[in-house]
């Protein structure tokens, strides 16, 4: 009979298993009582490895061991104990969803004392500014209006746009609006998007994303790297708006 048995993985760890596990479970099972160098050697796997997955196995009740004057054999348990260790993890994950439940209440009062305090996220380098930008494509993609608000700074505008190139036209796919007010010389449209000037020969330091509840920065440090924070606060958002829509009325196109 083939012993070419397999798990796929997230089975296996659902069990709290590893790949290794079931390969020397299945060849202990061939062998029948057997030494450590001899199970490695039939599942083809270092001595550490097969004794770490002996360990685990015999925490999870499959395998028992006998020990002699010179060596300890290992032997496989019958395979009706795997179905007994599912039943036993899904008892112990049932008790932890009947805990957790019972904590709810407590979690939930804590979270609702809380609400009134923004939540402040920081990122560093490009990969956190591509972060923030997923991050307010997401969020506007579920307003009413697609629209999201954005102070352009010619001073950063290259070091965001490197960090996601193709940001233009991913946020185009996904049918979202921008208004921008620009600060400092170049940028330009790329379609489904508005842009007025605050100025065109002065800079400054910052990009500022306004967005759903949420207040985005993405600047540059002393290092000339970028970093970011996202504040999620409607009543920051909000007069950020309220400023920023003040301001664009106020701009000629």
């Amino acid at each position: 009979m083939s012993r070419n048995i397999q798990i796929k993985p997230e089975t296996l760890e659902l069990l709290g298993l590893r790949e290794n596990d079931l390969t020397v479970y299945v060849a202990l099972l061939g062998l029948g009582s057997s030494s450590l160098r001899r199970i490695a050697a039939e599942a083809g796997l270092s001595r550490g490895t097969a004794y770490d997955a002996l360990k685990r196995l015999k925490d999870a009740g499959l395998i028992g061991h006998i020990d002699s004057s010179k060596h300890k054999y290992f032997m496989a348990e019958d395979p009706k104990k795997l179905r007994s260790l599912a039943t036993r993890r899904e008892v112990a994950v049932q008790e932890a969803r009947d805990r957790i439940d019972a904590l709810l209440p407590a979690l939930s009062g804590i979270a609702g004392a809380s609400q009134h305090r923004p939540a402040v996220r920081y990122y560093e380098g490009a990969d956190g500014a591509r972060a923030i930008l997923d991050d307010v494509l997401r969020v506007t993609e579920k307003l009413p209006s697609k629209t999201y608000r954005v102070y352009s700074s010619s001073g950063v505008r290259d070091l965001i746009a490197a960090a996601w190139p193709r940001y233009n036209t991913t946020r185009k796919k996904r049918g979202i609006h921008v208004r921008a007010i620009a600060i400092g010389d170049g940028g330009g449209t790329h379609g489904m998007d508005e842009r007025k000037w605050l100025s065109r020969e002065s800079s400054a330091p910052t990009y500022i994303f306004m967005y759903g509840k949420k207040t985005a920065y993405v600047g540059i440090d002393d290092r000339e790297e970028l970093f970011g924070v996202i504040i999620d606060d409607a009543s920051v958002s909000s007069t950020q708006e309220m400023i920023f829509d003040a301001l664009w009325d106020a701009l000629e196109e």
